[in-house]
């Protein structure tokens, strides 16, 4: 087959494999966060509770500012030069993206206390209090052993779903700290799905979720928009017991996994194969 001059030098480009968990910082980064105050609560001893607790505040921190960079980017990157946006990314401090940025990103007030504000703004001094070392170090490790992993995850928590209610945009699923489990021949690993998925996860854990034309839609809307409807699923996936039923039909769909990260638990879960009398198994 003869080549037109203008494609003679064109080369097949090799495909660039991309990890599918780094395609959302936001996500990646609260999901550490979840992984690690859940590992600092269960330390058995103060050095590991401390290394959890330090992790945690730095995923923390930074799930926080990827997410406010990520929302600033969506909604500037039309209005203003990647340089304009990059200056403000990079020369931003922390606590001005929290808050000024919603002001500017939406026109609905967040209903955000003051305190929350105050908290964050602790964990930020202790965060950057560890990274750069000041003092003898320990005034700052007795603050850090005070430090509750649990007011760290709903902290981020509540500032991430407390945005997106401002906004009347749906908060994503991940924000409850669980995961889908995506079983392959060789092991496990995690994936972003939708909240199309996360609603059938819902409605298998015990939810109850009308169903038909436009209901589900309905229901996301009012409840996956709101802090009141973030509160009553996440009482409600803290009170469950297992992570989503498995089907031995479907050994590598995906399952929505309470302890993701935990090599041992997934024996146990994400969709892992069991014999016909052990179908209904949990």
């Amino acid at each position: 087959m003869c080549c037109s001059p203008d494609n003679a030098n064109v080369r097949p480009q090799k495909t660039q494999f991309v990890d599918p968990w780094l395609v959302n910082p936001p996500w990646q980064n609260y999901s550490s966060m979840v992984r690690e105050t859940s590992d600092a609560a269960n330390a058995e001893s103060e050095v590991e509770r401390r290394h959890h607790m330090t992790s945690a505040l730095y995923f923390g921190i930074a799930a926080l500012e990827a997410f406010l960079n990520q929302k600033f980017r969506a909604f500037f990157i039309q209005k203003q030069s990647e340089e304009e946006v990059m200056k403000a990314l990079r020369y931003t401090s922390l606590m001005d993206k929290v808050k000024k940025w919603p002001k500017q990103l939406h026109s609905s007030e967040m209903a955000i206390t003051p305190a929350v504000h105050d908290t964050i703004a602790e964990f930020n001094d202790l965060r950057a209090s560890l990274t750069h070392a000041k003092t003898r170090g320990h005034d700052v490790y007795a603050t850090l052993e005070q430090a509750n992993p649990e007011l760290v995850l709903d902290t981020i928590a509540q500032f991430i779903v407390r945005f997106h209610e401002a906004d009347q945009s749906r908060y994503p699923y991940w924000i409850f700290g669980w995961n889908y489990l995506n079983p392959n021949p060789t092991g496990y690993e995690i994936i972003l799905l939708n909240d199309q998925q996360f609603v059938c996860s819902l409605s298998s854990l015990g939810v109850r979720i009308p169903s038909g034309h436009g209901w589900e839609e309905d229901w996301k809307n009012k409840t996956m928009k709101s802090f009141n409807g973030y509160i009553q699923i996440r009482d409600h996936l803290q009170s469950v017991k297992h992570c989503e039923p498995k089907h031995t039909e479907f050994p590598l769909q995906p399952k929505l996994c309470q302890r993701w990260w935990a090599k041992e638990h997934h024996r146990s879960c994400g969709a892992v194969l069991r014999a016909p009398s052990q179908k209904n198994a949990v």
